[in-house]
């Protein structure tokens, strides 16, 4: 899961100085704010945001922890392709007036950012979560539906990073047989319809001892930390950060990154890039409007989930 790639880098960062009811500051500086508060088409749409189990349930087990966190995240790589779909169609491409060449340039980092995302979060699950729940389950089979649903959406998946890399600004569009729609239309269903009925099948490891899950969990996750590398600071912390609405319910503490992470990234590894203009939060987790939207997008992919 995403927030598992950087756990690392909190577990050295706590400082006697934070010691101040940062809940209590996230309310002052946030409010009651939502995402929808008079920013238009936001990136909660087209394809809706997972609810958060922890929200409506109530239980100690484990289960309820790990479907929770991976809502979470699920819904970091929603709001990511929502923020792509929402305001693809709206950027200038080379034959407007107000076209420019870093606009087109910047989207295009953007996308190739999340399609990266996207496949190293489903390399962790594949490599490390999968196998230790078969394990730690006693059913060899208990992660295949959702390892084979992966396989339904990584091929055209492919498409889009290509095009994303491939593609010079002058050459961009959205519409028409070589536009980027066309691409993700080619699998953003399935890959919607997987990040929704992978959380239905966290949900039902009840019946697994608690304890035993909580361990397993922890072990994949010491296994997810050796596979990162500090470059994918540079890529992956600021979409994960640009696309975690803490205002989002249950969402205060997503991701568990260390407090300072934010200012790192604004500061330091993400300054100045027009990448991240895209992103439908600020570092700290406040939705802001999307820099290009009009006031509706046209977009045919069918939406019809079921949460």
């Amino acid at each position: 899961m995403l927030a598992i790639l950087f756990s690392m880098l909190a577990s050295d960062c706590q400082s006697p100085l934070i010691l101040i009811n940062l809940q209590a500051v996230f309310n002052i500086l946030y409010g009651n704010m939502t995402a929808q508060s008079n920013m238009g088409p936001w990136a909660d749409e087209p394809f809706p945001l997972i609810e958060i189990p922890s929200v409506k349930k109530k239980s100690d087990h484990f289960y309820l922890t790990a479907a929770s966190e991976m809502a979470h995240a699920h819904n970091v790589l929603i709001r990511s392709l929502n923020a792509i779909i929402q305001q693809g169609p709206h950027i200038p491409i080379s034959t407007d007036e107000q076209y420019e060449a870093t606009d087109v340039a910047d989207f295009l980092d953007y996308v190739r950012c999340w399609v990266k995302t996207v496949h190293h979060h489903h390399s962790v699950e594949e490599e490390f979560i999968f196998p230790e729940m078969a394990r730690f389950s006693g059913r060899p089979g208990l992660m295949d539906e959702p390892r084979h649903q992966h396989e339904t959406f990584q091929t055209v998946l492919k498409n889009l990073e290509s095009y994303s890399t491939s593609t010079k600004p002058e050459q961009y569009q959205w519409t028409g047989p070589h536009g980027m729609q066309q691409i993700i239309d080619s699998f953003s269903k399935d890959l919607t319809d997987h990040l929704y009925t992978e959380i239905q099948v966290l949900l039902n490891m009840g019946d697994l001892s608690s304890e035993e899950y909580k361990k397993t969990w922890a072990r994949a996750e010491v296994a997810a930390k050796a596979s990162g590398n500090l470059t994918l600071l540079f890529e992956m912390v600021p979409l994960v950060l640009g696309s975690a609405d803490k205002t989002f319910d249950g969402g205060e503490d997503f991701p568990p990154f260390p407090w300072i992470m934010p200012y790192l990234a604004k500061y330091g590894f993400a300054a100045r890039n027009g990448t991240w203009r895209f992103s439908p939060c600020d570092f700290w987790g406040k939705p802001r409007p999307l820099a290009f939207v009009g006031a509706s997008t046209s977009v045919t992919v069918s939406t019809d989930h079921k949460t």
